[in-house]
């Protein structure tokens, strides 16, 4: 017969593994802001979703309009590049009133570059401005 001492032991290094398991797989970080925009913060949580692939919840405050950073631009592009692979749009990230943005997308990538652009469009295969944020995501674990 167990002590209870060692079923509470065992009960807390369950917990323990589980919160290990969880915490490995969902990855909150901050990422950098680029030249010209100082003041603004953002966020990237990549999470494990379907079939293997990574959800993306990215969040921005106090970034200027698109086009105080570059006069053409009307939006903010968030972009995917991936080890040895071509840069993808994964979406258009809007700001509000308060200057605050965000936008949920999926990939199917694990490690990646990501980073956010002004753009004429949110419909571009290539950035044409300098990120404004850029992190580096790696979900492998």
């Amino acid at each position: 017969m167990r002590s209870r001492k060692s079923v509470i032991g065992g009960g807390m290094l369950a917990v323990a593994v589980l919160l290990g398991m969880q915490l490995g797989c969902n990855s909150t970080q901050d990422m950098r802001s680029g030249y010209g925009v100082p003041a603004s913060e953002g966020t990237v949580n990549a999470t494990e979703g379907e079939n293997g692939n990574t959800n993306l919840e990215i969040k921005v405050k106090h970034l200027a309009q698109p086009s105080l950073v570059a006069s053409d631009a009307t939006v903010y592009v968030v972009w995917v590049q991936p080890r040895d692979a071509a840069r993808q749009n994964v979406g258009a990230l809007t700001l509000n009133d308060n200057l605050e943005g965000s936008l949920k997308t999926v990939t199917p990538h694990r490690q990646f570059t990501l980073t956010v652009t002004p753009e004429a469009s949110g419909q571009l295969d290539q950035p044409r401005h300098q990120p404004v944020f850029t992190a580096e995501v790696d979900r492998s674990n």
